[in-house]
This record gives C-alpha cells, structure tokens and sequence, in this order.
C-alpha cells in the first residue's frame, strides 16, 4: 500500500525543516573580550576608571567589555547589557528580548 499524499508532503516539509533548524544550530559560543573589542569602532579608545568601566573621552556612557557581554553604564546609573556569541567567524548581539544582530 503507498502512503497517501500529504504524508508524503508532511514528511518532506518535516525533512526540510529539519534541514533548515540543523543549519541554523551552527554551534555559537560566547565572544571573547578581544574578539569584541576588535569589532567595535573605537574600543582602543576607552580609559577604565575605578568603577570597572571603561570611558572614551568626552563620552559619559561606561563601558563594560567581558567574555560574552557588553554592559552600558549610562549617566543616570542605569545598566543595560547585551550577549556576544560567534560561530569565529560572524559575532552577534543578542539584547535581553532575544533579538540578534550581526556586527
């Protein structure tokens, strides 16, 4: 007896996106300090200071570049941080809502 034709198609469509998840679970890892910093425009620019963050001058946001993270000190205290994964080839941001970005 031959199967029936859409769970031929359910099975193709179910094959395919498998295919697709496999390519899109490309083993990403959190981005080295010196893997970021080399990425963002300006970074050797930055002066640390007492409280662990790092300042370009003239610049009142606070920097904070660790293995796989990027925080902002902004001048009202607030903080805000963001992920840093790669592949070793491609760098992403992940903000706190899952959104990704290439850099």
């Amino acid at each position: 007896m031959l199967p029936s034709r859409s769970l031929l198609i359910g099975v193709i469509v179910t094959l395919a996106s498998s295919q697709i998840a496999l390519a899109e679970n490309v083993p990403f890892r959190n981005a080295r300090a010196n893997e970021i910093r080399q990425m963002l425009s300006g970074a050797s620019q930055l002066s640390r200071t007492a409280n662990g963050y790092e300042y370009r001058k003239g610049n009142p946001n606070g920097y904070k570049i660790s293995n796989g993270q990027v925080c902002v000190l902004f001048p009202n205290k607030q903080t805000d941080c963001v992920s840093v994964k790669t592949d070793g080839k491609v760098l992403q941001i992940i903000d706190r809502n899952g959104n990704r970005t290439k850099l």
